[in-house]
């Protein structure tokens, strides 16, 4: 048998060895696609919002230039025990008062703190590192420049809505539900400062108590552009989903809020801190949406994706 002939079956035999690898990974692509049990539907913006991570970066650069000295966060880091629990074990210790512990290095939160307890803070000798997130920031100089009374949205106890309001010179109004408003006397002139993760739904509302009060106003804010970007994800997949999943945890508002906007479009809902809580309901439908808030690791999505992906589901590129 000459050497051009076995050249040509070679050739010949490579060539349908390679058409049918193609055939096989297709008839693979496709009995994976039948067998699929539901579809994941993952939202276009997830993972930490840029206060946070700001936030995260601060306290990194504290744990490494710490030198010895003891290291706290003045309140809970961010809303989310993973996070928190995750710099405890490298030594960050919480703490709400200067008088639990010995003087050291202490880091103000994304949320930041009232005026008032800086000051104790500092008068015992403390080290203050700034991690509040430059929004929540910009909040605090709104109210302190403010010279009309202050109505703030938001809400009533939270971290951010206290350190916020502690900067106001004038009157401020906590206004966390319509009837608030009947505490306002409606004939002064306001400055209207927002939560910048405060309910859209309820900010609308509240607008439109305004204008039917005949209120006179000047807004100062609305809530971020990341809890806004946050939303319209959301919103996004609640027209193609019969389920979403939010990471987070009840405590964080914005998490809280990505679940209100699940709810209130009627698709099935549920808020878990990670993959270990899932259960079976939470994948009983065809199209799964998964989100998170804004304090969450993005590796905790990435791993609940994960999870939903070993019990039979497929992610959807959407567009």
């Amino acid at each position: 048998m000459n050497s051009r002939f076995l050249k040509r079956k070679t050739k010949n035999n490579c060539a349908l060895h390679a058409a049918s690898e193609s055939r096989l990974i297709d008839v693979r692509r496709l009995f994976c696609n039948h067998m699929a049990m539901f579809n994941i539907h993952v939202a276009s913006v997830y993972g930490f919002c840029k206060g946070v991570e700001s936030s995260v970066r601060t306290a990194e650069k504290m744990i490494e230039e710490a030198g010895g000295r003891p290291i706290y966060s003045i309140g809970r880091l961010v809303h989310n025990n993973r996070v928190v629990d995750d710099f405890s074990s490298r030594g960050l210790r919480v703490i709400s008062s200067p008088d639990e512990v010995e003087p050291g290095l202490a880091l103000i939160r994304a949320h930041g703190i009232t005026r008032e307890l800086k000051k104790e803070f500092e008068d015992k000798g403390f080290t203050l590192v700034d991690g509040t997130c430059r929004i929540v920031a910009a909040n605090h100089r709104s109210c302190a420049a403010a010279v009309n009374p202050v109505l703030f949205f938001g809400i009533k106890g939270h971290a951010e809505t206290l350190s916020t309001i502690s900067n106001c010179n004038t009157r401020c109004y906590v206004i966390e539900t319509g009837s608030d408003f009947d505490l306002v006397e409606p004939s002064e002139y306001y400055d209207v400062v927002i939560q910048t993760t405060f309910s859209s739904v309820k900010i609308e509302e509240f607008k439109a108590i305004i204008k039917e009060r005949g209120m006179k106003v000047r807004y100062h804010n609305s809530i971020c552009a990341a809890s806004m970007r946050r939303r319209i994800s959301v919103d996004e997949l609640c027209r193609i989903c019969d389920t979403i999943i939010v990471v987070g945890e009840g405590q964080s508002a914005n998490a809280t809020e990505l679940y209100n906007i699940v709810v209130s479009h009627g698709v099935k809902g549920y808020l878990v801190p990670g993959a270990e809580y899932l259960k079976e309901e939470m994948y009983s439908g065809k199209d799964i949406g998964v989100c998170a808030g804004a304090s969450v690791y993005p590796k905790d999505v990435k791993d609940l994706v994960a999870a939903l992906e070993e019990r039979g589901g497929m992610i959807v590129q959407d567009r």
